[in-house]
């Protein structure tokens, strides 16, 4: 295909992808994985994605996802780089560690204000890191979810449905995403890392900071039309 998404549900479908690429790419690495990763990136780039303004941030990362050639080495660094519980973990993935002081208890804070957004939105966190409701990965999962439903009420032509889950994505990106994210990325550039985690993380927040814009966009309501006296 290798074109641009030509109608607002192709675009939610788009970003549906790139959010799930993303949420996997912070999930431990395994063979299996990385093959899987690989393939998405296959489908993005042929959504049109070589034509989208993020594209340089996303190639770095996308050519070292195909020069990995010994997971070993990536699943230690992803030990090194993000293992929760991990004395010294140099980048932790999670949003309590950027928001929250252990010491006065507002780990669980954080915690209980994600269940509850969560719950709001109808989403249970499933998978690897599903116990850990602040992790990376249920976060863009999270978003990636919400494009898929958007999409789904898009083809429905749902406007009351859309309008409400497109409020859902931009809350959970003004209000959890990109509150963290900037510095967990900061973190990860200062670790000189493996290049697959050098490069993930301006990939990330490059799409991320261009799909908030989108997101602001699509939310605004529709101006009212003007009727004559």
């Amino acid at each position: 295909m290798n074109k641009l998404p030509e109608t607002f549900e192709d675009l939610a479908q788009f970003r549906q992808g790139m959010y799930k690429v993303f949420s996997a790419a912070f999930l431990p690495p395994v063979p299996e994985r990385l093959g899987d990763l690989i393939a998405g990136a296959d489908t993005l780039e042929g959504m049109g994605l070589p034509y989208l303004a993020f594209y340089n941030e996303w190639l770095p990362w996308r050519q070292a996802l195909n020069s990995v050639h010994d997971v070993i080495d990536v699943e230690v660094e992803y030990v090194r780089m993000f293992a929760t519980g991990v004395a010294g973990a140099m980048s932790p993935p999670t949003e309590s560690s950027y928001t929250a002081d252990p010491i006065r208890g507002e780990v669980g804070e954080v915690l209980a204000r994600l269940r509850g957004v969560y719950n709001d939105f109808r989403l249970e966190p499933t998978g690897a890191v599903a116990d850990t409701l602040d992790h990376i990965s249920i976060e863009l999962e999270v978003m990636s979810a919400l494009c898929a439903r958007e999409s789904e009420a898009r083809g429905n032509e749902n406007e009351a449905q859309t309008v409400i889950t497109l409020k859902h994505q931009q809350s959970f990106l003004e209000d959890h995403l990109m509150v963290w994210l900037p510095r967990f990325v900061e973190r990860i550039a200062a670790a000189d890392s493996v290049p697959f985690y050098a490069a993930l993380g301006p990939a990330v927040m490059s799409f991320i900071h261009h799909d908030l814009g989108v997101v602001r966009f699509l939310a605004k309501p529709a101006p009212a039309e003007k009727t004559s006296s």
